[in-house]
């Protein structure tokens, strides 16, 4: 609690003590008796009237600042996802393009691979040609 709350309900507490005490203690007649009863619940009612005004503004001030304080706490976490985002999406460009690198090197190769296939291919045919046309020769 605040100190003006705890000050309220102090004032509030001792108000009712003081006036209670002092009717009950005072040599009075009946009527002024029930002349300052009456003041004391009016007084009592007042009292309570500004301590429940003090409460509800501070449940408001409290509220206000909750809300600022998760507003700040929302923005920040909107800023850690998106600084995150941001940071992956990159990551995912790099990798995407090491993979095509990766793909363009191996089809280089396999076309690499291919072409000397094809050349030893050639090769051995015209090995088994000469081959063929010795034998008929003999």
């Amino acid at each position: 609690m605040s100190k003006s709350t705890n000050f309220l309900s102090g004032v509030l507490i001792g108000t009712i003590i003081g006036g209670l005490t002092g009717i009950l203690l005072a040599p009075e007649s009946g009527k002024e008796t029930v002349k300052k009863l009456k003041d004391l619940g009016e007084d009592f009612a007042d009292n309570v009237k500004d301590f429940s005004s003090e409460a509800m503004e501070q449940a408001g001030t409290y509220k206000e600042n909750l809300e600022k304080k998760v507003e700040s706490l929302s923005e920040k976490v909107g800023e850690k996802v998106s600084g995150y985002k941001h940071n992956i999406e990159e990551k995912l460009e790099e990798v995407k393009g090491s993979i095509e690198e990766a793909m363009d090197e191996l089809e280089d190769e396999a076309e690499g691979f291919k072409e000397e296939a094809e050349e030893t291919i050639g090769e051995i045919k015209e090995e088994a040609k000469e081959k063929v046309d010795e034998y008929k020769e003999i």
